[in-house]
C-alpha cells in the first residue's frame, strides 16, 4: 500500500516538475512573494514593538490593539500569498490549454482579481486570528481544557485547509468570491472524494525525503569543515539554508500545478497536458459515476 502511495506520489512530482521546467517563471512568483513577506513583516516591526510598549506600560487597550496588529499580519500576509499563488495557478491553466503565459500577462490577470484576492485575504485572517484566539484561550486552561482544546484547534486548522484546498482555482478559472469558492472547493471534494488527500500529502512525504537527505549530506560536510574555522561551517550552514528552501520553493509550486491539474480534472473529465490519466485517475476516485470518465482522453 505503501509503496504504490509513494510511486504516484514520485510520478506526480516528475510530471509537476516537467510543468515547471516549460514555464521556468513559476519559480517566480514564490520568491517574489518572499521578498514581499519579508518586506511587509520588517514594516510591521514598529507598530508591533509600539504596542508591545504601550502593553508594558499597563495599557488598557493593550490586548485590543494586540490582535489588530495580529489581524493586520495576517491579512498582509494572506495578500501576499494569495496574489503570488493566483500568478502560479494562472500560468499554469494556461500552460494547460496549450499557450504560454509571460510574466506581464500574469500579473495583469492577478491585478484585475485584486478585489477577489483581497476579499479571500480578509476571510483567511479572520480565521487565523480565530484560530489564534483558541491557543490564547487554551493556554489558560488547566492541563486537560488546554489538551483538549488544542486538539480542537489543530482538527479546525485541518478542516480549513481542506475543504479551500480549490479556493484559488475557482477564482482564477470561475471568477468566484470566497465564499463561493469555499462552496466551489468542497463541491470539487464531494464529487472527487477516496484517497485523494492521502496522495496529495505525498507529494510532501517526497519534500520531506529530499530534506532529510539535505540533512543527511549536509550534516556530515559541517563537521568536516568544522576544522577549517568558523567561516567555513557559516558558509555550509547557508548552503544547507539555501538548499531547504529551494526545495519548499520548488515543491509548492509543484503543488500548485498539480492541483492546478486536478481541479481540472475534476471539473471537466479531462487530463491536461503533461498529466498521466491513471495516476490522476487514482488519486481521485470519484463517488458518482455519471459518465465523465468516458470523455477522458
Amino acid at each position: 500500500m505503501m509503496a504504490g502511495v509513494f510511486s504516484r506520489s514520485w510520478h506526480i512530482t516528475k510530471l509537476s516538475f516537467r510543468v515547471i521546467k516549460q514555464d521556468k517563471e513559476l519559480l517566480l512568483f514564490p520568491i517574489l512573494a518572499g521578498i514581499f513577506s519579508i518586506i511587509f513583516i520588517l514594516a510591521m516591526l514598529f507598530p508591533t514593538l509600539i504596542v508591545g510598549i504601550l502593553g508594558a506600560a499597563g495599557f488598557t487597550g493593550f490586548t485590543f490593539f494586540h490582535y489588530v496588529m495580529i489581524f493586520l499580519t495576517y491579512l498582509g500576509l494572506a495578500f501576499i500569498a494569495t496574489f503570488f499563488n493566483v500568478c502560479v495557478v494562472y500560468t499554469a491553466k494556461i500552460r494547460f490549454s496549450g499557450k504560454n503565459a509571460t510574466p506581464g500577462k500574469t500579473f495583469k490577470f492577478a491585478f484585475s482579481k485584486i478585489h477577489l484576492i483581497f476579499m479571500w485575504s480578509l476571510l483567511s485572517a479572520t480565521v487565523g486570528l480565530l484560530l489564534t484566539m483558541l491557543d490564547k484561550i487554551a493556554q489558560r486552561l488547566g492541563v486537560v481544557g488546554e489538551i483538549i482544546l488544542t486538539i480542537i484547534r489543530a482538527i479546525l486548522g485541518v478542516m480549513w485547509s481542506i475543504i479551500t484546498i480549490f479556493v484559488i482555482p475557482s477564482m482564477v478559472f470561475h471568477d468566484l468570491g470566497p465564499i463561493k469558492a469555499i462552496k466551489k472547493s468542497i463541491s470539487v471534494l464531494r464529487k472527487t472524494w477516496g484517497e485523494s488527500l492521502i496522495r496529495i500529502i505525498g507529494l510532501g512525504a517526497i519534500q520531506g525525503l529530499f530534506i532529510l537527505l539535505g540533512l543527511i549530506v549536509f550534516i556530515p560536510l559541517i563537521v568536516l569543515v568544522s576544522p577549517l574555522g568558523i567561516i567555513s561551517v557559516l558558509v555550509m550552514i547557508g548552503l544547507f539554508v539555501m538548499y531547504i528552501l529551494g526545495v519548499i520553493l520548488i515543491f509548492g509550486v509543484a503543488n500548485q500545478v498539480f492541483n492546478t491539474a486536478l481541479y481540472i480534472y475534476a471539473e471537466t473529465g479531462k487530463v491536461v497536458g503533461g498529466y498521466d490519466s491513471k495516476i490522476l485517475g487514482e488519486t481521485f476516485k470519484e463517488k458518482k459515476k455519471k459518465g465523465i470518465m468516458g470523455r477522458v482522453h
